[in-house]
């Protein structure tokens, strides 16, 4: 008798949810699938992109220095032979000339043009230098031996603290004992060159150049700027100065939208100060170091004459800290003593540029309003003016009538 035939397996029951999980997991294994392949074609064009932007660059950075090289040979065939720079130049701007070929500055035609006249510097800031307080120095000397005497920096932002710095870093000494390194001099004061001193010598340590110095052995070299131009100055790199202009009106000493004095906000090391203007700041900040004078030795300098007269300042400030000419006194001015195009001093001056812009007096009002001009007139401190030489500008209607039209 035949067995009987085992009846058919149950049909597999699968879930909805089951269902769509296996078709979720299917899907995702093709795409890691297609992935995969999609890598490994990227990587493969990477490699051979890669490849060819190196060969690219490579000879871009050939082609580079090529074209700087140009650029380079197109400057020094620019450059006038210094005699055909005398013969260009008029006898006013004879002397201006004179300090830039001293500097190994090649000079071009078109520098030439742009020189200022020597009448023009004078009848700006007097035709003598100015050195305050050098009285002090024979105290100071007094008071410290040469291996613990430094000569130091100090001055308002923008008035040529880094230039002052560099120059009496590379051209002036203070006589150390044998096996001691340094100089004692420094590119600034270790309480920091733009801080007021009353509140923060013999209290703050600079995090550059103020550790380990004794703050009490430090001659200060206070730097003053003329305000007019200073203000200016300060358009161009505001620092940690805060006050309310924008790139058409400033220095705005007098606010162009509700014609009231502009206050200003400074933030120094410890402190955070208000004033009532730019020229209130100027004003307070160099009377505070003037005060100072009757506490400790220090003297004052103008930063036009160590751009019109640097080597005499120099020598003479070497000679107050009882210091000595180096270099076999061969005077050393680059033009890379001006600010350096880094961080804040992006853009800044260069020993070119300042000598043709300090010695146009048209661009002492540089921006200025009649207002802000009448406010100074009343509000900058006129003793410092006088202590300091710095002449008032007149006002040119025929210039702020053109301003106004603009």
């Amino acid at each position: 008798m035949a067995k009987p035939k085992p009846p058919p397996p149950a049909a597999i029951q699968v879930s909805q949810a089951t269902f769509n999980c296996l078709i979720v997991m299917i899907f995702v294994l093709c795409s890691c699938n297609l992935a995969l392949v999609f890598w490994a074609v990227e990587k493969d064009l990477v490699m051979s992109v890669a490849s060819n932007v190196h060969l690219k660059s490579g000879a871009q950075r050939l082609l580079d220095t090529v074209k700087d090289a140009e650029k380079a040979k197109v400057k020094v065939e620019d450059a006038l032979d210094p005699e055909e720079a005398r013969k260009m130049a008029s006898s006013e701007q004879q002397f201006a000339l004179q300090l830039l070929l001293d500097a190994g500055i090649d000079v071009t035609e078109d520098i030439v043009k742009q020189l200022p006249l020597l009448s023009d510097i004078h009848a700006q800031y007097g035709n003598k230098t100015i050195i305050h307080n050098l009285e002090s120095c024979k105290q100071f000397r007094d008071m410290y031996k040469p291996e613990e005497r430094f000569l130091a920096v100090a001055g308002m932002f923008n008035t040529g603290t880094n230039i002052l710095g560099n120059l009496i870093v590379h051209n002036c000494a203070i006589p150390r004992p044998k096996g001691k390194k340094g100089t004692g001099m420094r590119q600034q004061v270790p309480w920091g060159k733009h801080n007021p001193p009353s509140s923060h010598r013999l209290v703050h340590v600079s995090k550059i150049g103020g550790e380990g110095v004794k703050q009490d052995a430090v001659f200060p070299l206070v730097i003053i700027k003329d305000p007019y131009h200073w203000s200016i100055s300060q358009c161009r790199h505001k620092y940690f100065t805060l006050w309310e202009h924008d790139q058409d009106n400033c220095p705005n000493i007098i606010n162009v939208w509700d014609e009231k004095p502009t206050d200003v906000a400074v933030k120094y090391a410890t402190t955070l100060e208000h004033y009532d203007t730019l020229l209130g700041l100027w004003n307070d900040w160099y009377n505070e170091y003037e005060d100072q004078k009757y506490e400790f030795p220090l003297a004052y300098v103008r930063f036009e004459d160590i751009l019109f007269h640097a080597e005499h300042v120099v020598n003479e400030v070497c000679s107050c800290v009882g210091g000595y000419v180096i270099n076999k006194g061969k005077f050393q001015y680059k033009e890379d003593s001006a600010k350096p195009d880094r961080g804040t001093h992006k853009g800044a001056n260069g020993l070119v540029s300042s000598i043709i812009r300090y010695g146009n007096p048209k661009l002492r009002l540089e921006g200025w309003t009649k207002l802000d001009y009448d406010y100074a007139q009343e509000h900058l401190d006129k003793d410092l003016m006088k202590r300091y030489g710095y002449s008032t500008p007149e006002w040119d209607w025929g210039e702020f009538d053109a301003a106004e039209a603009q």
